[in-house]
């Protein structure tokens, strides 16, 4: 018995002294747990030296490092969730002569990969002093510090970090080469930086091209923009489609920069795929709100593609053969150290072939259909480094859909003959070009300049021939040729200055001279014989407006204290178009206070203005919707958005944030003409309506990164609302209003060659509007009662349908599961092959496209037909990594 009480006092007094003894190094793996905090300090530190001090486990953190560290010649700073530990120097015996102030000099350079590539947001972290900061676009650094020793600390998510000691005694410039990290332990700890509970903006998301071949896109093939649809505050519109509707605007309020030049035509196959390669993104800056001033030209979002430079030292590349597309990459160097390429090609193989396939099945002669669909992506670019100071790259994208038909009719019989002919072709897609040469003036300055050209082409071509009638032969034939076209050209000039390590400030002006030649029309029609004439049409219309845009913008990044941020600025744009010239200035503000090392506090308020806009007749990006610059009649599409959200880390691997905002637009447009699939381009802003927007939500997201597991969810509550007095007299919501959406995404290492990845998204259903009553129309006298073709309104002594209200009613939930796996194997020599195979749909959820109101006659009831025909859709694809 004794010796039982003698073992549980010893236990209990090793339990106790855990608590309020043991080592110093005990109680920092202690607040590790508790709090979430990483230390950061030099291994000849007497960490294992005992505590005696108080309990350490019901005080706040500030207070219990104190605790800890008093009397142990041990010194800390707290930046963030990093505690940084140094030697505690006696301070020195107070004289009547002020100290000397030290120097301060500057530390700038390079982050890059061991090919070359510039790493964007890298974080460089000074161990010393606490100083942090991130790479720009270019992978470009600079830190202002007090002269003396210190040790500086390289990171980027994915790579090993590195450790840098140096004595600074004059400005110094300092490359460094980080490696891909060889394996992953249980806890990957970096001061990334560009985590949202570090970085000041709200509604920002960064993504590197790695990230974007694990999410999930149709016929498995990567896609950028479907990986953005998931983030909350985004719909995606139409299903299977890449729309993207951001905090409740339309999908023509979305800038996307490829290289800094503007992409007009976003998607291939109507909406199907979009037009950016995965295999040559090398970052990707999403902006949903909190936009920072060097971005303007568009209400709801901005999405920054930055491709890679190519590999400066060895070639390597990619290709893979999916269900519908074909990709090929190669990059490598031209002159080893100095010149490197990087060049990716992407078609649909399926299209291809399908012609020569068509010319062997058998037909019928006299009444036969062809067809050929064709799409490309090329993206090139080539780096050269002058040296340390100067580099200069040239960059080229060129992506275009070709789409052809041809129909054919004979009829057999001689008495009546009838012959028929049918063409149609349809192209679309975008030429971009960038000039770049970035220089660097001093270890403060940073600048870039570039020179841009953007090409965009639209072309409808339709020609039909009919041959009819058992006497004289009538014909009748139809020539339509529709063409939209814009050229932009321009410069741009954008500096990076930082005075020190407070302050982060950006400035720069770009100039652009567009012309938009929207729609012009070629029209040839003439029908009849010899015998009772020829009716003839022709028509030829030429649309052009020359408009030319300045943008002027400064921001700041200023730490105003270790807890505060902010980031403030103005961005002012001057835009001329025929003889009316419009001037705006758009404030931006962004502010974080940092609670903890392990909860943030954000908000922010932005203005901005924009002043092209696109038309069509449908939610589905066609080839005949067209860009058109606001005019004299029209002012410039403005909004400004606030938000505000709380971030916290309560654990390592997790991620929490809970953001609200409220956005309102004026001066949007909605094209009130309804009649055709090629709406009129003449005189075009006296068929559109001008109104307003309204949207508020909440929207929560949580993330987990662990050694196996990835996951990531979202929750968005919002509303969207529109006010077009021409249309309706009061507000009503929008079409893809949508109340409630859910994300889920993760994925799973199962082994060291299989994994896995599923995602789950549900949504309250999109809007549509269907009449709300059936009444008597107006006695029209010798009018007869007719119905249309399509089970719509009655006209004449009939009944008409009465629509009370715009989007008046909720389609149903929609929701799916789309799950993958990757079998991954190293061939002999080295490469990297990998199986994927893919389901969309899994569980073969029938969700409802449109609904259709149908309406009978006989008994005068309306009712609603919901139609549904994307079941389950499998594919596949190979790819090899050389």
């Amino acid at each position: 018995m004794r010796q039982l009480i003698l073992l549980l006092f010893i236990m209990l007094a090793t339990a106790a002294g855990a608590q309020t003894g043991g080592t110093v190094r005990q109680q920092m793996d202690l607040l590790h747990s508790r709090f979430g905090v990483d230390f950061i300090y030099d291994s000849s530190l007497r960490t294992a030296q005992p505590y005696g001090g108080k309990p350490l486990q019901k005080m706040k953190l500030r207070e219990a490092l104190t605790e800890l560290f008093k009397g142990t010649g041990i010194n800390y700073t707290l930046s963030g969730r990093y505690v940084i530990l140094r030697r505690d120097t006696p301070k020195p015996e107070r004289k009547d002569k002020k100290p000397a102030v030290k120097k301060r000099y500057t530390l700038s350079g390079f982050v890059r990969d061991d090919s070359g590539e510039s790493l964007i947001n890298a974080t460089v972290s000074d161990m010393t002093t606490g100083a942090l900061t991130t790479t720009n676009s270019y992978g470009f650094y600079s830190m202002t510090l007090e002269g003396g020793e210190h040790r500086l600390r390289f990171t980027y998510v994915g790579f090993d970090e590195h450790m840098e000691p140096l004595r600074l005694t004059a400005d110094r410039t300092v490359n460094v080469s980080l490696n891909p990290a060889a394996t992953i332990g249980e806890t990957v700890v970096t001061a990334d930086m560009n985590s949202p509970l570090l970085s000041t903006q709200t509604g920002r998301r960064s993504l590197s091209g790695e990230e974007l071949h694990p999410s999930y896109s149709l016929f498995s093939s990567p896609d950028m923009i479907k990986t953005l649809q998931r983030t909350s505050g985004v719909a995606e519109g139409i299903e299977l489609l890449s729309g993207m509707y951001v905090h409740g605007g339309a999908d023509d309020e979305n800038l996307f920069l490829l290289d800094g030049v503007p992409v007009y035509q976003i998607n291939h196959t109507l909406g199907l795929f979009s037009a950016f390669n995965p295999d040559v993104i090398k970052n990707v800056d999403f902006y949903k709100s909190g936009f920072p001033a060097r971005y303007g030209g568009r209400l709801s979002s901005i999405t920054d593609v930055r491709t890679k430079d190519g590999d400066m030292h060895h070639t390597h590349g990619t290709y893979s053969i999916g269900l519908w597309d074909a990709r090929f990459q190669l990059d490598g160097p031209i002159t080893s150290g100095k010149t490197a390429f990087n060049i990716g090609m992407r078609t649909n193989w399926a299209g291809i072939i399908a012609l020569p396939l068509e010319e062997i099945v058998p037909h019928d002669k006299n009444d036969n259909t062809k067809a050929a669909y064709i799409v490309h992506d090329i993206n090139a670019k080539l780096t050269h480094v002058f040296n340390d100071r100067s580099r200069m790259w040239v960059s080229l994208y060129s992506g275009m859909d070709w789409m052809w038909t041809k129909y054919r009719f004979r009829s057999d019989s001689s008495a009546d003959a009838e012959k028929e002919n049918s063409t149609g072709r349809m192209e679309w897609g975008n030429l971009n070009l960038t000039a770049n040469w970035n220089y660097v003036f001093s270890p403060r300055l940073f600048a870039d300049f570039s020179g841009v050209f953007t090409y965009n082409r639209s072309i409808y071509v339709s020609k039909d021939d009919y041959h009819y009638g058992d006497g004289p032969q009538t014909a009748d034939h139809y020539d339509h040729r529709y063409r939209s076209k814009i050229y932009d050209t321009g410069f741009h000039a954008d500096f990076d200055y930082r005075p020190d390590t407070r302050n982060h400030i950006r400035f720069g002006t770009d100039y652009t001279l567009h012309r938009f030649l929207p729609q012009s029309q070629i029209r040839f029609d003439y029908n009849g014989n010899a015998s009772s004439g020829i009716d003839t049409v022709r028509l030829n219309t030429r649309n052009r407006h020359t408009a030319h845009e300045l943008n002027l913008y400064a921001e700041d990044q200023l730490s105003l204290s270790p807890r505060w941020d902010v980031n403030f600025g103005a961005h002012a744009s001057m835009f001329a178009v025929d003889s009316k010239t419009f001037v705006n200035v758009d404030p931006r503000m962004a502010l974080k206070y940092q609670a903890s090392a392990s909860t943030a506090l954000k908000v922010s308020f932005t203005g901005m203005t924009q002043y092209v806009h696109r038309l069509g007749n449908t939610y589905i990006s066609m080839p005949t919707d067209y860009w058109v610059p606001t005019t004299e009649r029209l002012r410039p599409m403005r909004s400004w958005q606030l938000a505000a959200g709380v971030y916290n880390r309560p654990a390592a691997g997790w991620l929490l944030s809970l953001e609200g905002f409220y956005k309102d637009t004026r001066h949007i447009l909605q094209y009130t003409n309804l009649n055709g699939m090629t709406p009129p381009v003449g005189n075009w802003d006296l068929s559109v309506a001008d109104g307003r927007g309204r949207s508020y939500g909440a929207e929560f997201d949580a993330s987990y990164k662990g050694s196996r597991l990835t996951a990531e969810g979202s929750y968005t509550l919002s509303w969207s609302l529109r006010n077009f007095p021409e249309l309706y007299s009061g507000w009503f919501y929008d079409k893809f209003d949508s109340r409630h959406r859910i994300n889920i995404t993760m994925t799973y290492k199962l082994s060291r060659k299989v994994d896995m990845y599923a995602a789950w998204t549900c949504n309250t259903g999109y809007r549509f509007t269907v009449p709300t009553q059936y009444v008597q129309a107006p006695s029209i006298p010798g009018a007869s009662k007719q119905v249309n073709d399509y089970g719509g309104d009655y006209f004449g002594n009939g009944y008409i349908t009465v629509y009370e209200k715009p989007n008046n009613i909720v389609l149903p939930l929609y929701h799916r599961l789309d799950v993958g796996f990757n079998f991954n194997h190293t061939t002999k020599h080295g490469h990297l092959r990998t199986w994927n195979l893919s389901l969309y749909n899994a569980y073969c959820r029938m969700n409802t496209l449109y609904a259709e109101v149908v309406q009978d006659y006989d008994t005068g009831r309306i009712r609603l037909k919901k139609h549904s025909w994307i079941p389950i859709l499998p594919s596949f694809s190979y790819t090899i990594k050389f």
